[in-house]
């Protein structure tokens, strides 16, 4: 962009329009609410509604086979590579594995191929348990479809740099991530946690976020959809509570992404970036924050076209494909296991069940294991509750359950996936922490909601 005689830049019309049309159809896609087959979604949402009906026939084969594909592309990397053979740099960014995801894969591989044969151990082909995951993993498949192409308008073509821009005097201060963040929680606010946490860990790898930021971003930001919460109200019978509830969760989101940033293990993580952002340092020098906004918004439209789209998207669905899935898959039916079949949750809960009888809670070493469980799937903590006759109880575990956000079935896979320096080991503290800030609160607010 060229400066005018004054001094300042121009902005070109061009690039301008460029900008806010790209920008128009990645808001239009992840964030403007529309309204089908009687609730609420994003454009996204319904393309993946759409995508899983049309996939129905073969959608189990197409779980089968991507995760068989992964592992034995893995394996073949790793043998070939020792061997000394030198593979295409494609190949490596799709099928490469550390050693933890190599035996990961291996283990999706046995427990998707004895689901899908419906022979095996009763404890691994329950549909309560192996069958739970192959159905998240086709959930999986529809998204990474419907989103992976449409994701860089939202990403890559201004929108991040000029929302960034705009709330910067205040996101940062109080949150300790870049402005544009807010776009992720919207995303997940109107859509799907999972598409904002994929979001954000493709910002991170877009060099707009440091490990650190991405962590943090991820840990506090990918809050559970509207209709979603719904769907969690209803199973816990506690849906005429539905509008106090989702406001609590909306203070008690703000309260833990102001906290979590500031202690461990958060505040301790790297600020390394996977690749540095360029930044627009004619736009620093310029005066006016509309203006400064624009023309990094302009600057980054500029580089971006259907090559870019093309290679960005079909990163985002080969990662999902070929390494979320198999993740998913071999820790969510792992979790299950020991929900389902052992008396682990219940042992570990005792604790809270004590914490929650001081708290004056009703059936509160009943509703205990389910404080814990929702580390595993954020839907079992609600069908725990179906037995449990407090609706103040049932209202508090609701609550909870969908404040944790940290699911190894959805978040807590990507945030691993995206190699931040937050292990299965920080990952459970920060959920603890999560828990047990919020627990205190929404048993007060309970008394005065229900």
């Amino acid at each position: 962009m060229k400066q005018k005689s004054d001094g300042k830049t121009r902005i070109p019309p061009k690039l301008l329009f460029k900008f806010l049309i790209a920008s128009l159809i990645g808001l239009v896609a992840f964030i403007v609410p529309v309204y089908y087959q009687g609730s609420m979604n994003t454009v996204v949402g319904v393309i993946t509604s759409v995508v899983k009906e049309i996939l129905s026939s073969v959608i189990d084969k197409l779980v089968l086979i991507f995760v068989i594909v992964s592992t034995l592309g893995s394996l073949a990397d790793t043998i070939l590579t020792k061997m000394g053979y030198s593979l295409p740099k494609w190949y490596r960014s799709i099928f490469k594995a550390a050693p933890v995801y190599m035996v990961t894969k291996i283990l999706a591989s046995v427990f998707v191929v004895l689901c899908y044969t419906g022979v095996g151990p009763a404890f691994i082909v329950d549909p309560n348990v192996g069958g739970t995951m192959v159905d998240l993993s086709k959930t999986l498949i529809a998204l990474a479809i419907s989103l992976s192409y449409l994701l860089p308008f939202l990403t890559e073509a201004g929108l991040m740099e000029f929302v960034g821009e705009l709330t910067r005097p205040f996101v940062r201060p109080m949150f300790k991530v870049p402005s544009d963040a807010s776009l992720d929680l919207i995303a997940s606010w109107m859509g799907a946690a999972n598409a904002a946490v994929i979001l954000s860990a493709q910002k991170y790898h877009k060099g707009y976020y440091t490990k650190r930021e991405a962590a943090i971003v991820m840990c506090n930001f990918s809050l559970v959809s509207i209709p979603f919460c719904m769907v969690i109200a209803e199973t816990a019978g506690v849906s005429q509570y539905f509008p106090a509830m989702y406001g609590l969760l909306f203070l008690l989101g703000v309260l833990l992404a102001v906290i979590l940033p500031r202690i461990y293990p958060l505040k301790h993580l790297s600020d390394e970036y996977y690749t540095k952002l360029e930044v627009n340092t004619e736009a620093e020098q310029e005066k006016g924050i509309m203006r400064r906004a624009l023309l990094k918004s302009c600057t980054a439209a500029e580089q971006f076209n259907s090559r870019s789209v093309l290679t960005s998207g079909t990163s985002v669905l080969t990662t999902v494909l070929f390494n979320l899935i198999p993740t998913v898959i071999a820790w969510g039916v792992l979790g299950m296991i020991v929900v389902a079949y052992t008396p682990v949750f219940q042992w570990l809960s005792y604790p809270v069940g004590w914490l929650l009888d001081v708290m004056g809670v009703e059936c509160a070493y009943a509703a205990a294991p389910a404080t814990l469980v929702g580390f595993v799937d954020m839907f079992i903590p609600a069908l725990l509750m179906a037995g449990v006759e407090s609706v103040r109880t049932r209202f508090i575990i609701a609550t909870l359950s969908l404040i944790q956000i940290i699911y190894i079935t959805e978040v807590g896979a990507v945030v691993i996936q995206t190699d931040l320096g937050v292990d299965l080991k920080r990952l459970l503290v920060i959920f603890l922490e999560r828990t047990f800030i919020s627990l205190p609160l929404i048993v007060l607010a309970s008394l005065i909601i229900v």
